[in-house]
């Protein structure tokens, strides 16, 4: 498998930023606020980029910040969504490695400790994610995030599949500076379909990724979720058009990556990303070769298929 991390030095004397991104999160950003606050290691900064928030997100987070150790910044936000507001935001952060933050979730207390265990001094592109409680407040259960969304993490770590199925939870994530560095020049990229699945794709294809298998968080469930749980059941009732729609965002993503990215990639992955290229900018014949070389995959057998028939009929997904 590509993307093997350095056996480098551990995590001792690694300082880290995080990073919440609100928009409208009076309700629940000062349960979040102090959730981090007392982590240990504690963070060096808490960096809160709001995105014109209409109610009262930013005076909470004053009052949490005037009574806390730990330096809390507010930044403004660009105002075009959860996306932009964090890879815009990314690099304002100094720390050697940084944590994203949802406004609405518990972080557990030992989740910078497991976090810290996987850092190193590094050059290279490193990202680190875990699993997460979904959790609904009004529910006494809670259960795991990878096994409802049936993700397995390890694919994360080899591009051809993380391509075309997210595995990384940005809500769990944590980046360091080199992975910071080779996002900025495609931030704005307009076809990127969420943050984290971008992030996720440069750590793989360049650098690399590791992931914790305990819970780190609650991802707490509501109406107003940005990003939910994606086993909510509104989403098994899409239209067609919807689906195909959304499948089409997914491969101009994945071909925005190889363009970008696909020089740096391992050779044992160059070839997929070159062939998919090539199958864009083709015909039916050539997209159809392309899967019965490379056999790219998603979830399961259901998911292959639906993969599979949106490369073959891909019209007018073509790379830059």
């Amino acid at each position: 498998m590509p993307n093997t991390p350095n056996p480098a030095q551990p995590a001792s004397g690694i300082d880290y930023d995080v990073l919440v991104c609100t928009y409208n999160g009076a309700e629940f950003i000062e349960e979040q606020l102090h959730s981090i606050l007392r982590q240990q290691p504690a963070p060096k900064r808490v960096l809160i980029s709001d995105d014109h928030s209409a109610d009262n997100t930013r005076a909470i987070v004053n009052q949490v910040a005037q009574s806390s150790p730990i330096p809390i910044e507010i930044i403004d936000g660009p105002g075009r969504g959860v996306i932009r507001n964090v890879l815009t935001a990314l690099p304002k952060t100094t720390a050697d490695y940084v944590f994203l933050a949802d406004q609405d979730d518990i972080w557990l207390d030992n989740k910078v400790a497991l976090f810290a265990e996987k850092m190193h001094s590094e050059h290279s592109p490193h990202l680190i994610f875990s699993d997460a409680w979904v959790w609904h407040p009004d529910r006494e259960e809670k259960h795991s995030f990878w096994e409802l969304d049936q993700l397995r993490p390890d694919n994360a770590r080899d591009p051809r599949r993380l391509a075309f199925h997210n595995t990384v939870q940005g809500a769990s994530a944590c980046v360091n500076r080199s992975l910071i560095a080779a996002m900025e020049p495609t931030a704005e990229h307009p076809d990127i379909v969420m943050h984290d699945w971008w992030l996720a794709l440069i750590a793989s294809g360049t650098g690399h990724i590791d992931y914790i298998r305990e819970p780190t968080l609650l991802y707490r469930q509501h109406d107003n979720n940005q990003v939910g749980s994606q086993n909510k059941a509104g989403r098994k009732n899409r239209s067609l058009s919807h689906r195909r729609a959304i499948a089409t965002r997914i491969l101009r993503q994945a071909a925005a990556f190889a363009d970008h990215y696909g020089d740096g990639l391992p050779l044992s992955c160059q070839g997929f990303f070159k062939h998919y290229r090539r199958a864009l900018r083709g015909n039916i014949i050539q997209r159809g070769t392309f899967i019965l070389r490379h056999w790219p995959k998603h979830r399961d057998m259901r998911h292959h298929i639906t993969l599979w028939a949106s490369i073959v009929l891909a019209k007018g997904v073509k790379p830059e």
